[in-house]
């Protein structure tokens, strides 16, 4: 397994592990205008998970479901970790896996943002800071 750069080749493979593993669902322009920003777990040219950085922010993370408690999320957080200084996120507050799974990376509660998400859902921002 590696990480590298999204490419455009690989933008289906992206929408499918988003419509099955995120309440959110991105468009093809969604990733075309977010591609530079995309790091993407491969594994003999399969798509198995991506991470969205936006400066310092996670702002999406998605392992495709067949994949999934396997250390992809993991390996992809920590290939960003090495790279950066701080590391924040948001998380809607009703996802417990994704709650717990930060918590584990070392990411702190940082504030709940109430209605945070287009659908009313809160959310909670995390932090992470290298020591």
């Amino acid at each position: 397994m590696e990480i590298r750069k999204g490419r455009i080749e690989d933008i289906e493979s992206l929408k499918n592990i988003d419509n099955t593993s995120l309440k959110a669902i991105h468009s093809t322009d969604y990733f075309l205008k977010n591609l530079d920003k995309i790091m993407i777990a491969v594994d003999q040219e399969r798509v198995l998970g991506y991470i969205m950085i936006k400066g310092e922010e996670i702002s999406n993370l998605a392992v495709d479901l067949d994949f999934r408690k396997k250390g992809i999320g993991k390996f992809l957080v920590d290939g960003i970790k090495k790279k950066s200084k701080k590391l924040v996120l948001r998380t809607r507050k009703d996802n417990k896996d994704a709650y717990i799974f930060f918590k584990k990376l070392g990411f702190i509660d940082k504030s709940k943002i109430s209605s945070y998400y287009s659908n009313g859902d809160d959310a909670i921002e995390m932090e992470w800071v290298k020591k």
